[in-house]
C-alpha cells in the first residue's frame, strides 16, 4: 500500500471528543488522508461510538483511519489499521486479528532494537522520535546524525513524530523518512487547513521513489 506522507494523530488535550469530529471533518476537506484517531482516557464505548462515526466520516473523503492503542476497537469499528506503542498487544496477535490487508504502525522511539526487529511483512510503517522536541510528551530527541543512521536500519517506511512544523519537512524526508506526523502542528493550530496546505506543499517538493 502506498501510504500519504502526511500523517496526522489527533490528541484528547488539543481536541476534546466534544469537538472531535468537527476538527476531524476540517482537516479531512484540507487534504488530509492518512488519520491516527488517538483515545487515551476515553472508555471503550465511547470509543466505538466515536470510531463509527469517524469510520464513515474518513471513507466518505476516501482516507486512511488508524487507531492507536486497540486492536479489539479497531476491528469493530472497521478502521483500516492500528497503531501499536511500546506497551501495546503484540504486532502477530494484532495482524491475526486485522487480517493481512490491515495496516499496524509500531512506535520504535528512537530504540535500535526496536527498528531492526520489524520486516514488511509484519508491519506497515514505524513512527520514530524526530530530532525535535515535542509540544505534546516528554520524548527523547536523537540528534540529527543518529536519527539518519536509525531510518537507514528501518526496512519499512518511516514517519517523524514530534515536533514537526512545515519548515521541518524537507529536513526529514532527506534524511530518509517516507513522511511526517504531525499532532500540534495540526491540531493545535488556530487555522489547520492553512497548516495543512503548508505540509502538502513542502511534501510536493520532495518526489514520493
Amino acid at each position: 500500500m502506498n501510504l500519504p506522507r502526511l500523517y496526522a494523530l489527533t490528541d484528547e488535550d488539543l481536541v476534546p471528543n466534544h469537538r472531535l469530529l468537527d476538527k476531524v471533518e476540517v482537516v479531512l476537506e484540507a487534504g488530509v488522508r492518512l488519520l491516527q484517531v488517538r483515545f487515551k482516557n476515553t472508555p471503550h464505548e465511547e470509543q466505538n461510538r466515536l470510531g463509527k462515526e469517524l469510520r464513515e466520516l474518513t471513507s466518505a473523503y476516501g482516507a486512511l483511519f488508524i487507531l492507536n492503542d486497540f486492536p479489539e476497537v479497531a476491528r469493530s469499528v472497521a478502521a483500516d489499521g492500528v497503531h501499536l506503542g511500546a506497551q501495546d498487544p503484540r504486532v502477530d496477535f494484532t495482524r491475526k486479528l486485522l487480517g493481512p490487508k490491515a495496516i499496524i504502525g509500531v512506535s520504535c522511539y528512537d530504540q535500535i532494537e526496536r527498528i531492526t526487529q520489524w520486516g514488511s511483512g509484519d508491519i506497515s510503517y514505524l513512527g520514530i522520535a524526530s530530532p525535535y522536541p515535542s509540544p505534546t510528551k516528554a520524548k527523547v530527541s536523537p540528534g540529527l546524525d543518529t536519527f539518519r543512521n536509525l531510518i537507514v536500519e528501518a526496512r519499512v517506511p518511516v514517519y517523524a513524530i514530534g515536533g514537526i512544523t512545515p519548515s521541518r519537512v524537507g529536513e526529514m524526508i532527506k534524511a530518509g523518512c517516507h513522511g511526517v506526523a504531525v499532532i500540534s502542528a495540526i491540531f493545535g493550530v488556530d487555522d489547520p487547513a492553512k497548516a495543512i496546505k503548508e505540509f502538502l506543499s513542502e511534501l510536493a517538493g520532495y518526489p514520493n521513489e
